[in-house]
């Protein structure tokens, strides 16, 4: 890694295909207690990098996003010092990297408090940031629909993080938290609505200890969260068998069954599903039919992703974005596959390929295309403005999937005017056209081949499917069948949360003043 200056000031560049680390001890620091950690900065590349806060034996005692201030408890030692990780192929200017002692008698409340201002709170485990702008990309879309509708949220990424880290990505302010502490926030900031996504047994007992029995709580299945029973389909790691259950697991799936049906028969929750598909398969696996229920798909943004005719020549570039994880349900093998066979036929060497994202499978999955020279490989994350500039220049997505809820990058290249190429299953038939010949079985390289060949050698027919998956994810997951539902809602059940709790102030005071209700 090559890194000009010291690390406040320093511009530091990772060509390499391992971590770049930059180690600054901090002065006369060591002591226990409250530090504020500012990391600011500018991505210059790739996927930037992260700032930790770590001990005499580099043991991570807090982490903290570029663009960041950090509440940490820092417990005593012989020294604390600053650990910049720069991404392989990455790049970041870092312009302040400091450690402050934090002032206050409960620095916690005061911190949180000065970023916090929203009535309302999306709940998530991770969010986009800098380093990686893929997590709950779909939530990040809704927030700022949200904003714009004049919805003041606050949005808590809430996992086992240490300590508190608020940061702002694209005009939106995240804090990120523990999740142990998410109940003792929720009771000093009395939201008016709690929009939960990816709920599980710890959000659950975070919502119990918080007690919102008059708060609305709206609870969104993307899969996992009412789809647990299927955990080895869409689990599934590549080149190696599926997982099997363990009885520990089973143990667990059973204990969500009960807190499922448990929230079920809350009258302040709420359920959102993405897709009807979604809704039908977790009302099979648990046995019960959910109440105070919506089907609402994921935005995709037209507003971002502008369609705009294709050139018929886009027809000869192909392009994907997708996490190179060693989770086998974007089926990133069979995309090799298809490219490998591809190579076989004569028209090959007319078309171009563009690959981007990263994951810790990333080599493997890639290795079999390395030859070829019009298969670029772009080993990093795009922002949603990067994704969109990238499919006004290429005409076909390539998105075969084994397991999708909904499949928004395939829906935002459809969005765009791609014709997306993608897999036979309840997903891709929801959301994209399947009367134009794109859907195919999984594992078939050959057929996905196939059809890029189609479209390849017949203009109209990629002009058409261009058009008819451009309209039909329009139909389907614009703002207003999308995000103005929500809001709707939100709006609708925000009102009658603050109508009965006014109302509860009003019984309590006449019962308090011995008056009663005729």
């Amino acid at each position: 890694m090559r890194c000009d200056g010291e690390t406040a000031g320093a511009r530091m560049v990772n060509d390499g295909d391992g971590d770049g680390l930059l180690r600054s001890v901090i002065p006369d620091a060591g002591g226990a207690g409250y530090y504020v950690v500012s990391f600011e900065g500018e991505k210059l590349s790739g996927s930037a990098g992260v700032l930790y806060v770590v001990d005499e034996y580099n043991h991570v005692l807090g982490e903290a996003t570029l663009g960041s201030k950090t509440l940490l408890k820092l417990p005593a030692a012989q020294e604390h010092a600053l650990l910049v990780k720069v991404f392989p192929h990455s790049g970041v200017l870092v312009t302040r990297a400091a450690v402050a002692s934090a002032a206050g008698d409960d620095p916690v409340h005061d911190f949180c408090d000065s970023v916090l201002k929203g009535n309302v709170a999306v709940v998530v485990p991770t969010y986009p940031a800098q380093e990686n702008t893929y997590p709950c990309a779909f939530v990040h879309a809704r927030v700022r629909a949200y904003r714009e509708a004049h919805v003041a949220c606050d949005v808590l990424c809430t996992f086992d993080y240490e300590g508190y880290c608020a940061y702002e990505f694209e005009g939106v302010r995240v804090l990120r938290m523990p999740m142990d502490e998410l109940a003792r926030l929720l009771c000093w900031r009395s939201y008016r609505a709690v929009l939960l996504h990816f709920f599980d047994l710890r959000y659950a007992r975070e919502l119990d200890r918080a007690g919102l029995d008059d708060t609305p709580i709206f609870l969104w299945s993307h899969n996992p969260e009412t789809r647990y029973w299927d955990w080895t389909l869409f689990t599934a790691p590549y080149f190696g068998d599926p997982p099997k259950l363990s009885p520990e697991q089973e143990a667990e799936f059973r204990e969500r069954d009960a807190v499922i049906a448990r929230y079920n028969d809350k009258p302040n929750v709420s359920w959102v599903f993405v897709s009807e598909a979604l809704k039908r398969r977790s009302e099979e696996l648990l046995g019960l039919e959910f109440k105070r229920a919506h089907v609402i798909p994921n935005l995709v943004d037209d507003k971002v992703f502008r369609f705009q005719a294709k050139d018929p020549d886009l027809r000869k570039k192909v392009f994907l974005t997708r996490k190179f994880d060693n989770v086998s349900t974007y089926a990133l093998d069979v995309v090799a596959n298809v490219i490998v066979e591809l190579s076989r036929r004569p028209f090959f060497s007319d078309m171009e390929f563009d690959l981007y994202g990263a994951g810790d499978l990333y080599d493997k999955l890639v290795e079999p295309l390395r030859g070829f020279e019009n298969v670029r490989l772009h080993r990093r994350f795009l922002s949603r403005s990067e994704i969109a500039s990238e499919h006004r220049s290429h005409g076909i997505a390539l998105y075969p999937t084994r397991f999708d809820s909904q499949g928004v990058s395939m829906g935002e290249a459809a969005m765009s005017g791609l014709a997306v190429v993608s897999s036979d299953i309840d997903a891709a038939r929801c959301f994209l056209p399947d009367d134009q010949g794109l859907l195919c079985e999984v594992e078939d390289a050959a057929a996905y081949a196939d059809v890029i060949e189609r479209l390849y050698r017949d203009p109209q027919a990629f002009a058409a499917a261009s058009e008819a998956c451009h309209d039909k994810v329009l139909r389907l997951c614009s703002r207003k069948q999308t995000v103005n539902r929500e809001i709707s809602l939100i709006k609708r059940c925000v009102g009658r949360s603050v109508a009965r709790v006014l109302g509860n102030m009003v019984a309590d005071r006449r019962y308090r003043s011995g008056l009663s209700e005729r």
